[in-house]
């Protein structure tokens, strides 16, 4: 005879169990065998399902890349649990921060796209990567330097772009002083000119055409810094979306509302931020020690060096791949396997601040990793100039928009280089 809440169905137990914390569910297993069967053994996942999708998470058959096949979803619940714990742990090992690390990425590549009408609707699981990191300290844990995990946290670190490194508060000295180290080791990752060669494409990219996500977050935090210092009132006001949120497919303006053609929402009004330091100081710099680890950034410990910021805005719109005029010299994508996500042949108008213009050609490519890239020559007088390699922060037409970096399209020795950020402000009228 059973007694107590064993007299009730699988069902109605199921039922009470979806209600509660999925910690809870695994302290109720444990109370007895039946409990254990019906947790961990059932033939379906109904209970586990239910559980995932009252955390709250996205459901992963929205996001994006879509369900393969079938969803495990007691063991992805497990781990997001599991990574939470790890986060918040003072005695976790670099193996299991590691693991963690790479549950919160695959949980933000997941996350659901924004739709139609539904703009302003958060991203449950967005919330949810954001709230255990900023309630933790794990990404500035100190273990991270002493393991291999410079990729996937420099991944992370991109993707949040600074949002939870806010010290303005003078007391954070500690914090104050950290931010100030991170500026000097992004700096002299960015204008190292060792980085960039025909290999990696002269961008932010490693040699096996994966992208370098160490070289993404060192960008982006020289051009966030550079902004946070600026006095430009055409600066003061313009600033690319920031945060995870930024970084759902189709969280651009008009993302979702994009001519079908143009899954990667090219079309429309961009704005982009370009830095540079003065020609001299670039290779001053290059012919000192360039290495973080060995003199500390010495060089950008000066009082006084030139880097300038300044802000361009790009109309662009779609064209046929045999519309590129032959004066556009850069190499070009291969076209796509994949029928939903063609190669994207591009053209437009870039105006400066002087209302000096040019003209822009380029394409968008889905690499084989799942990331956007974006590769475009700033052209004068039929003459293509400058070259600018980049990659999509977060999933298709982000309004994080894109991070890169510019050189000449010679790639002489004596060509300069630089970071950029370009972001879509509104579609086409």
């Amino acid at each position: 005879r059973r007694n107590g809440i064993q007299s009730l169905s699988p069902e109605i137990i199921e039922h009470a169990l979806i209600h509660c914390h999925p910690r809870d569910v695994a302290a109720f297993s444990q109370t007895c065998r039946a409990a254990r069967q019906l947790v961990y053994h059932n033939k379906d996942q109904y209970l586990w399902r239910q559980l995932f999708l009252s955390c709250p998470f996205d459901d992963p058959g929205k996001a994006i890349q879509g369900l393969h096949g079938s969803f495990d979803w007691k063991g992805e619940l497990q781990r997001r649990v599991c990574a939470e714990m790890i986060a918040h742990s003072p005695r976790a090992t670099a193996e299991e921060l590691t693991g963690a690390l790479e549950t919160f990425l695959n949980v933000v590549r997941t996350a659901s796209p924004v739709t139609q009408g539904y703009e302003r609707v958060p991203s449950q699981s967005l919330l949810w990567v954001v709230d255990v990191l900023q309630s933790s300290n794990m990404l500035h844990t100190p273990l991270f330097d002493h393991y291999n995990t410079s990729q996937n946290l420099a991944h992370l670190r991109s993707y949040l772009a600074l949002t939870l490194d806010d010290y303005d508060n003078d007391d954070d000295l500690c914090g104050i002083e950290w931010t100030k180290v991170l500026r000097t080791k992004s700096r002299c990752y960015v204008y190292d000119l060792s980085n960039y060669c025909r290999e990696n494409d002269w961008g932010p990219f490693r040699k096996n055409g994966r992208v370098n996500w160490v070289h993404v977050e060192s960008i982006i935090n020289v051009l966030l810094s550079n902004l946070a210092e600026s006095s430009e009132p055409s600066q003061m006001d313009i600033r690319p979306p920031c945060g995870l949120e930024a970084t759902r497919a189709y969280s651009a303006p008009g993302a979702t509302a994009r001519n079908p053609k143009d899954w990667a929402g090219v079309e429309g009004t961009w704005a982009r931020y370009i830095s540079f330091l003065d020609h001299r100081d670039l290779y001053a710099f290059n012919a000192t020690t360039r290495n973080f680890r060995l003199d500390g950034g010495a060089f950008f410990d000066r009082a006084r060096y030139g880097e300038a910021t300044f802000l361009v805005d790009l109309n662009l719109y779609i064209i046929e791949p045999d519309s590129i005029p032959d004066y556009y010299t850069l190499e070009r994508f291969p076209e796509s396997d994949n029928p939903l996500y063609p190669t994207l042949y591009f053209s437009g108008t870039s105006i400066g601040i002087q209302g000096n213009e040019n003209q822009i050609i380029g394409s968008v490519y889905m690499n084989e990793d799942g990331v956007v890239r974006w590769r475009f020559a700033s052209v004068y007088n039929n003459h293509s100039r400058w070259s600018s390699e980049g990659v999509q922060v977060g999933s298709i037409a982000s309004a994080a928009g894109v991070v890169g970096s510019w050189t000449s399209v010679y790639h002489e020795h004596a060509d300069p280089v630089g970071p950029f950020w370009l972001w879509k402000v509104s579609n086409p009228t």
